[in-house]
C-alpha cells in the first residue's frame, strides 16, 4: 500500500476555518466504519473502492485512526484509493469482481471526484455505492441555524440529484453528524432520512421491483410487426391499444414492475418510425428507452442496449418462382452437357456408317437419318438385308445404344411429369443480376453493403433502389411480386404466416444475409431498468411468450386489415400448346433442314443427270420439278 492509502480527513484549514487550535469533528469515524461493518456482514464484500476528492487531505493524525480501524476490521479485503491525481489508466468494469463497495468521499455534487467516480464507474455503476459528503461551512450549524439547514438540505438534495441522473442505483449518503440518507426513486426520487433509525437490511434495496407507477415516456409508432396501434382494445378483458411482439413485451414489463406507459407519439415530428432519430433522443436522455426494438445493424453505437430479446439476420427475400416455363421441360430433362454429347455422338454415328457402309455410290444423308433413327430406336426395316456382317453387328451395336438413350429420355421426361425437381430461385447476388431485380433497402443497409465490395459487386449495387421506412412499409408487400426487400429474421417469421395456408408460396428469404444481430430494446448501459428488464425478458423467453406473441400480432394485424391473407381458388389448368412449344420448334427448324436438303439433292442429281445425258439437237420441253420428283 502506497502513502495514498493513508488516512482520510478534510483539510480543515481551508475549507473549515477554525479558532485557535480547536478542530472541528466533522465525521465520526467510529460511526462510519460500524456501519461498514455491518454492511458488510450482510452482503459479505471481497473488494473496497475509494474515490478521494482532493479537497481532503490523507495527510492526517486523525485520519490514521480511521484507515488503521479499517485495516483492522478488514484486514484480507483488497482496496484501491483513486483521486484524480491518482487515477486508472483502464474502466473499473474491465478487472473488478463482485460483490465490490464503493466509497465516494466528497465535498459536493460539483467536486471534481464525483466526475471521476462517474467516469470509471460506467457500466458497473449499479454496484453498491455510499458516498460521504463533506458539506459546506453554512450548512455545518443545521441544527440550530434555519438558513444553515435549508443549505444542507440543498446539498444533500443536489448530490442525489446528480446520483439519480448518473444512474447510481444502489446508494447510501453519510455525511456529519451521524446523518444517514437513502433515496427512493418511484415513482419520482425522493430522500429518505434514516438518521438514528437506520438498519443494514434497510440499504441497497431493490426499488425497481416497484416503480409504484413511474412514467415511462416513449413514441408509439408504426412499425409492423413489432409495434402497432390499434382504435380498439384487443378484447373486453383488456383495455391493451397496442400490439405487435415489442409491444406486448414492453407492457409486459411495465406491469411487472408496475410502471406506466405515457405516448408521447404526439411531439414526434415524423409521422412515421426514423429509428435513427429516436435513438438519438435516447442517447441525449430525453427517453430513457423506446417500445420500439431495432436489429442491431441499426445502431452505429450512440446508445446501449437492452438483453437481446432475439437474434435476427437480415437478408433478401424475392420473389418465389413457382415453375419453369412449360417450353423448358423437354430441354430440362437432360443436363447441358447430356445433350452435347448427344449431339456429338450423332455426328460420330453418321460418320462411322458413312465409312463403314458397302453401298456405292455411299450417301451421306441416309448415313445421318440413319443416326437418328438409331438414338430414337426406331430402327429402318432393311437393315436385316445388309448385306455384310460388319455392318449388321455396327446396327446391333447401335441398336443398344439407341434403346439406352430413349429409355434414358423417356424415364426423365415421366419423372418430371409425376414429380418436377425443384425449380431454380433467386438465391445468390448473381441471381439477383441475372434476373434483373430491383432491391428496395434503407440508407443504413445500403452502406453497410457497399463496405463489402468483394460480396457485393457494383453490378449488384445498381439493382438497390434507396428508400425511407415509411415508404418502405408501404411498398413492403410480399404479394408484390415486382421488388425485393430486405427483412430481419422477425418480420419474416411474420410475414411467413401469411403464404402457410397456400398450396405454393409466393416468396422466399435468399442467401444473401448479413447477421447475426441482437434484436434489443434501446437502453443505457447503467439504466435503473436495465436488471429488470433482463429478468423479464429471461422469463418471457423461456416461458414461450415470445412466439405466442408473435402469432398474436398476426392475427391482430389480419382483424385490423392491416395485412391482407390473399385466398387462392385456382383450378387446374389443362396443358396449352406453350408445353409443346419446343417440340414445334424443333419439328419447324427439322422442315426448314430438311426442305434445304432435299433442294441441295435434288440440284445436285439434276447436275449430275445433265452431264451424263447425250447431247441431242432435238429439244425437249422442261419437265417441272414435281413431276421429275415423282418420276424419281
Amino acid at each position: 500500500m502506497d502513502s495514498r492509502a493513508a488516512e482520510l480527513i478534510l483539510r480543515e484549514s481551508s475549507i473549515f476555518p477554525a479558532s485557535g487550535s480547536d478542530n472541528i469533528a466533522l465525521l465520526n469515524n467510529m460511526f462510519v466504519l460500524e456501519m461498514f461493518y455491518r454492511i458488510t456482514q450482510l452482503y459479505h464484500f471481497k473488494n473496497f473502492v475509494f474515490y478521494v476528492s482532493e479537497s481532503l487531505d490523507l495527510n492526517n493524525k486523525a485520519s490514521q485512526e480511521f484507515f488503521h480501524n479499517f485495516w483492522t476490521y478488514f484486514p484480507m479485503a483488497p482496496n484501491l484509493i483513486i483521486t484524480r491525481e491518482h487515477h486508472l489508466g483502464i474502466p473499473m468494469m474491465q478487472f473488478i469482481s463482485t460483490p465490490s463497495l464503493v466509497m465516494v468521499f466528497t465535498t459536493g455534487k460539483d467536486d471534481p471526484i464525483m466526475e471521476v467516480a462517474a467516469h470509471y464507474q460506467q457500466g458497473i455503476r449499479w454496484l453498491k455505492t455510499i458516498f460521504v459528503l463533506f458539506p459546506s461551512l453554512e450548512s455545518r450549524n443545521f441544527e440550530t441555524n434555519p438558513e444553515s439547514l435549508a443549505h444542507f438540505t440543498a446539498e444533500i438534495k443536489d448530490v442525489y440529484d446528480w446520483v439519480w441522473r448518473q444512474q447510481f442505483i444502489n446508494t447510501l449518503l453519510v455525511t456529519i453528524k451521524d446523518n444517514v440518507f437513502i433515496l427512493d426513486p418511484y415513482p419520482t426520487p425522493s430522500i429518505v432520512n434514516r438518521t438514528g433509525a437506520w438498519r443494514a437490511e434497510e440499504f441497497f434495496q431493490k426499488y425497481a421491483k416497484n416503480m409504484k407507477g413511474y412514467l415511462v415516456r416513449t413514441p408509439i409508432l408504426y412499425d409492423m410487426p413489432r409495434v402497432f396501434k390499434s382504435d380498439r382494445p384487443s378484447n373486453r378483458y383488456e383495455r391493451n391499444f397496442i400490439h405487435g411482439t415489442s409491444g406486448n413485451l414492453f407492457l409486459g414489463f411495465l406491469e411487472f414492475v408496475n410502471a406506466t406507459l405515457v405516448d408521447t407519439s404526439a411531439t414526434v415530428t415524423d409521422d412515421y418510425l426514423n429509428m435513427t432519430n429516436l435513438l438519438d433522443l435516447v442517447s441525449h436522455g430525453v427517453y430513457e428507452t423506446l417500445i420500439h426494438s431495432f436489429t442491431e445493424i441499426t445502431t452505429k453505437h450512440v446508445v446501449s442496449y437492452s438483453y437481446p430479446i432475439g437474434i435476427n439476420d437480415c437478408c433478401i427475400m424475392v420473389p418465389y418462382r413457382n415453375q419453369s416455363p412449360a417450353d423448358q421441360y423437354m430441354h430440362e430433362a437432360l443436363q447441358e452437357n447430356v445433350w452435347i454429347l448427344i449431339c456429338l455422338f450423332t455426328l460420330y454415328i453418321t460418320a462411322a456408317i458413312y465409312l463403314c457402309s458397302p453401298l456405292r455410290p455411299r450417301d451421306l444423308s441416309a448415313a445421318f437419318l440413319q443416326s437418328i433413327c438409331t438414338l430414337t430406336y426406331s430402327v429402318p426395316t432393311f437393315i436385316i438385308r445388309t448385306p455384310t456382317l460388319r455392318m449388321r453387328y455396327l446396327y446391333i451395336l447401335l441398336a443398344i445404344w439407341g434403346i439406352v438413350t430413349s429409355n434414358l429420355y423417356i424415364s426423365r421426361m415421366t419423372s418430371y411429369f409425376t414429380a418436377a425437381p425443384p425449380v431454380r430461385q433467386i438465391n445468390s447476388v448473381a441471381d439477383v443480376v441475372a434476373a434483373n431485380l430491383r432491391l428496395k433497402m434503407l440508407g443504413n443497409e445500403y452502406e453497410r453493403m457497399a463496405r463489402s465490395p468483394l460480396q457485393y459487386p457494383e453490378n449488384y449495387m445498381q439493382q438497390v433502389d434507396l428508400v425511407d421506412k415509411h415508404m418502405l412499409d408501404l411498398h413492403r408487400d410480399p404479394f408484390n411480386t415486382s421488388f425485393g426487400y430486405t427483412v430481419s429474421s422477425d418480420r419474416w417469421r411474420f410475414l411467413n404466416q401469411q403464404q402457410l395456408h397456400l398450396r405454393r408460396p409466393i416468396f422466399r428469404l435468399t442467401d444473401i444475409c448479413e447477421g447475426p444481430f441482437y434484436h434489443v430494446f434501446p437502453l443505457h448501459k447503467d439504466s435503473h431498468m436495465r436488471s429488470v428488464m433482463t429478468e423479464y425478458i429471461m422469463i418471457a423467453q423461456h416461458a414461450g411468450l415470445m412466439s405466442h406473441w408473435e402469432r398474436e400480432a398476426f392475427w391482430e394485424a389480419v382483424h385490423l386489415h392491416r395485412i391482407h391473407v390473399h385466398l387462392f381458388d385456382e383450378e387446374p389448368m389443362a396443358l396449352s400448346l406453350d408445353f409443346f412449344s419446343s417440340v414445334l420448334r424443333t419439328w419447324t427448324l427439322g422442315l426448314i433442314l430438311a426442305g434445304l436438303a432435299f433442294a441441295a439433292e435434288m440440284k445436285w442429281h439434276e447436275h449430275v443427270t445433265f452431264r451424263r445425258r447425250p447431247v441431242i439437237g432435238i429439244t425437249r420441253k422442261p419437265r417441272s420439278f414435281l413431276r421429275r420428283f415423282m418420276k424419281l
